[in-house]
């Protein structure tokens, strides 16, 4: 029996792939505002062998922010390839997605929330179908615009 093919990831100039090679990613700690101690944190991540560094960015505001973090990097001559892990905010994950060489999303962020609801009818199952499309499109587009990974994460949270 043959196993699926793994597709390697371009991920800035890094590439990743299930069977050939596997990369060290870490997250940032700091207030992502804090450029300084984001700045020092990174460097040091990468010193002791990180190859990928996340950061997150909870609003536009720190999504924005991640270009001058990425630019003061360039100046110390570190070019390590920033994810912007999104909270909460797709509008947040499209100005990162300008930015760094991969977004996180949660796919909680595209959905309508249905508390308490458990079963939902053929025509409104895909109206949701057509709001979450119509959502993730501008981000997807960025995306291919600027050679940008996605990263879908899910966990109980985001499903919840």
């Amino acid at each position: 029996m043959n196993s699926p093919k793994k597709a390697a990831i371009s991920i800035g100039k890094m590439i990743s792939s299930p069977v050939e090679h596997v990369l060290v990613q870490t997250m940032t700690s700091t207030a992502t505002l804090d450029t300084l101690a984001t700045l020092a944190q990174i460097i040091r991540a990468e010193k002791a062998g990180a190859q990928l560094i996340r950061i997150s960015a909870r609003n536009v505001q720190e999504a924005t922010h991640l270009a001058i973090i990425k630019k003061e990097l360039h100046k110390q001559g570190c070019f390590i390839p920033l994810i912007a892990d999104i909270h909460f905010n797709p509008k947040a994950a499209e100005v990162a997605a300008k930015i760094v060489e991969k977004v996180r999303i949660n796919p909680g962020n595209y959905v309508d929330r249905n508390t308490g609801k458990t079963h939902w009818t053929k025509a409104e199952n895909d109206l949701e179908l057509q709001r979450i499309k119509a959502r993730l499109a501008p981000l997807v587009e960025i995306c291919k615009t600027h050679n940008t990974a996605i990263r879908v994460g899910v966990n109980y949270g985001s499903l919840s």
